[in-house]
């Protein structure tokens, strides 16, 4: 059976891991996202509470979560950004990590409150992003937030129909998603830079209502939108907060 295409991204692990990165995402001391989940956990008052974050990678947002109180869980595809984040959390003894495949499988129990730090957009068919939304609204207990940190954002022209597989969407696009392409990494070996190959990855950005309408199918209500400066890790992208409100 052939592998998701979001699978991918363990082989992007591999690679700038191998040419010596220490990581590939965000790190614990972005002040943006620092100072985003600080104000998220202070308003809902989660010191002390659970909070699973999905596609958690490296484990950033979970030093951070860890270090304003939280008692954290990350879930993430790929084995070797759960080994980089386990390492990162040993110093906290209320956090966990472990892979989980988010479209296919659910966690168990149920938490205060979620996170998605630059997930949802690597997900391209309406079939996955429905599964991942559903599981990640099924984890929570009622009336708790999840936020959705830097998501790829289009203010106009956003691609608003359906898409069945990632070879539809690569039509749609007109990118190349095979083709290796230099790409620059910072090398922790030796404080210099590498180049690895890496191919691009696929990304489904929408606009303010697409996304709107794509949480509220779901069951959440869409509490604030966002739109971010842009940073090295996105050029476009927005933060959304949404709730699990049973009426």
């Amino acid at each position: 059976m052939k592998e998701p295409y979001y699978k991918a991204y363990e082989k992007r692990y591999q690679a700038v891991f191998s040419a010596g990165a220490q990581r590939w995402g965000h790190s614990p001391d972005d002040k943006v996202l620092y100072n985003t989940l600080r104000a998220w956990v202070e308003e809902n008052r989660l010191q002390g509470k659970t909070v699973i974050e999905y596609a958690c990678g490296e484990g950033a947002s979970g030093a951070i979560l860890s270090e304003l109180g939280c008692i954290y869980r990350g879930v993430d595809i790929s084995p070797s950004a759960v080994e980089k984040s386990r390492d990162l959390l040993k110093a906290y003894p209320n956090a966990t990590v472990g892979v989980l495949d988010m479209v296919k499988e659910s966690v168990t129990g149920k938490y205060d409150a979620a996170l998605d730090c630059m997930g949802l957009h690597m997900l391209i068919t309406d079939s996955d992003r429905y599964s991942y939304l559903k599981n990640a609204y099924n984890s929570l207990k009622d009336n708790s937030p999840m936020l959705f940190f830097r998501e790829s954002y289009r203010r106009d022209g956003a691609y608003r129909g359906a898409v069945a597989s990632v070879e539809e969407w690569a039509r749609i696009t007109g990118e190349d998603y095979t083709t290796l392409q230099p790409r620059q990494i910072k090398n922790s070996r030796d404080g210099g830079v590498a180049e690895v190959l890496l191919p691009l990855l696929p990304a489904r950005a929408k606009d303010k209502t697409g996304y709107t309408e794509e949480f509220e199918n779901i069951g959440f209500t869409v509490e604030e939108f966002t739109e971010m400066d842009a940073s090295t890790a996105i050029p476009h992208s927005a933060s959304i907060y949404v709730r699990k409100i049973i009426r």
